[in-house]
Order: structure tokens, then C-alpha cells, then sequence
């Protein structure tokens, strides 16, 4: 009986520490399901049709990039919310874990809001009208008339740092008035990360004179979180797994195909 009893306690041990020792379940908003915040106008990294505040039949870089963290993370169940860019910087509650919207980290947002460690890099594009000869040098901009979103770094470039000698035209937290405005030709040229504009103009060939260039910033995307968030460090857990083991990578060169841009000097 002795041996029989003792045998059974090593089995409750053995059960007890097994249990001890799964992972425990990344603290999301609702146990079991990621919310991810989402914004559009952004090809080839948001596509999908939306419907309320949610988006349908989804692809692209960054939804991609938040199923394989969900897979990463053990997480069966995704939803997506829209969140429109410009309120991301709010101190208020999200209503999400984090949002991907090809955020640039940002020591001035960073006071406000959570990052997760980096999942992308680049630099300003510049996107010019139609019929405008293109720009050679960074210096031949600041005779232009340009224009930026809201909110972005590409209008803090334009302002603190090439302070061209025309005041830009600084369109809502959508880009998609920006984009209107150099296909309406409104504006000589967009500032704007890179891999949006090339993408833009691949999306709408012709309606645009094209990206002429881009301006070295050094800047990196990261996903936004509640300040403090609880979820940040399995977060940054799933993204620098998916790059070690190449995911990020490969998302990239399915929906991010662009081709080099040159540097403006």
C-alpha cells in the first residue's frame, strides 16, 4: 500500500510540474482572441474590402504579419478593428492589443503610446505629379510645392528639416487626400515612408509621375500598444522569432515586391 501511495504522489508531482511548466496565455484584451487595429488606404500591406469597422477576405504585409504572430503566439482566434491613424497617438484605452498601421518609432510617440520591437525599415519617398520634371537633389524640393499626411514623419522631415520655402499642404489622418492632391496635381510632391507611395503608384499607374526617389532617415515601423501594455514582451517575442526563422522576410517579398528606389543626395 505504501508503494502504491508513494507511486501515486510522484504521478501528482509529475502531472503538477508538467502543468507548471506550459506557457502561459499572452495577455490579450479578450482570453483566446488578438485584436488587431488596421487602417486603410494602405496597398500591399492592408487589402481587403471593409466593412463596418472591420475588414474582409484580408491580405497583405501586415495582416499577414499579425496571423503568423497569432500563430507564433498559440492564438487560434484574430478579429481586426479600425483605428484610424490619427487617434493612435492618444493617451486614451486601445480597443486593441496593437495595431500595425506602418507606424515610425518615435521617441515623441513613444511618451504616449507602447512599440514593439521593430518588424520593417524605411526611409521618405517622394511621389511627384505628373508632368513635373523630377527632382535631381534633396536641396531642389524646397522650391516645390509640397505635401504631407498628418501626424507623420514625413511632415516633420518637410518642417524641421528641409523647410522648403513654400508652407506644405498637410492633408487629414488618412493618406488617401494626400494622394489626391498630386494626382490633382494641387501638389508637386509627396513626402511619405517609401514602401506606401511605391505602392500607391503601382496601385494607380499613370496617375502620378512616379517615385523619383528616397530620402535616408533610418526610420523602422513597429506595432502600437497601450502605454505600459502587459502584452509588449510576447509581442516582441512573436516578431523576433518570425525574423529569425525568415517569415518577415519572406511576407516582405510576397507583398512588398517593389523594386529599389534611388536615394535623393
Amino acid at each position: 500500500m505504501k508503494r502504491l501511495l508513494a507511486a501515486a504522489c510522484l504521478i501528482v508531482l509529475a502531472l503538477a510540474a508538467a502543468a507548471g511548466a506550459r506557457p502561459l496565455a499572452p495577455p490579450t484584451r479578450q482570453a483566446g482572441t488578438l485584436t488587431v487595429g488596421f487602417d486603410v488606404p494602405a496597398p500591399g500591406f492592408w487589402n481587403g474590402r471593409v466593412t463596418g469597422t472591420t475588414i474582409k477576405n484580408g491580405s497583405g504585409f501586415e495582416y499577414a504579419l499579425s496571423q503568423a504572430v497569432a500563430k507564433q503566439l498559440g492564438i487560434a482566434k484574430v478579429t481586426y478593428v479600425r483605428a484610424p491613424f490619427g487617434g493612435l497617438f492618444s493617451p486614451a484605452p486601445k480597443k486593441y492589443d496593437f495595431a500595425m498601421e506602418e507606424v515610425t518609432i518615435t521617441s515623441q510617440r513613444a511618451k504616449v503610446v507602447s512599440f514593439s520591437a521593430p518588424y520593417f525599415d524605411a526611409n521618405q519617398g517622394v511621389l511627384i505629379r505628373k508632368g513635373l520634371t523630377p527632382p535631381k537633389h534633396v536641396a531642389d524640393l524646397k522650391k516645390l510645392q509640397l505635401c504631407a499626411q498628418t501626424t507623420t514623419t514625413g511632415l516633420a522631415y518637410i518642417l524641421h528639416t528641409l523647410r522648403p520655402s513654400k508652407r506644405p499642404l498637410v492633408y487629414s489622418a488618412s493618406s488617401s487626400a494626400a494622394f489626391d492632391a498630386v494626382e490633382a496635381r494641387r501638389c508637386d510632391a509627396l513626402i511619405l515612408d517609401v514602401p506606401i507611395v511605391v505602392s500607391q503608384s503601382k496601385k494607380k499607374p499613370g496617375a502620378y509621375g512616379g517615385v523619383i526617389g528616397q530620402i535616408v532617415t533610418h526610420e523602422s515601423y513597429g506595432a502600437v500598444m497601450d502605454k505600459g501594455s502587459k502584452f509588449k514582451p510576447a509581442l516582441d517575442g512573436a516578431i523576433k522569432a518570425l525574423k529569425a526563422n525568415g517569415t518577415i522576410t519572406r511576407l516582405q517579398r510576397k507583398w512588398l515586391p517593389f523594386t529599389r528606389v534611388p536615394i535623393l543626395k
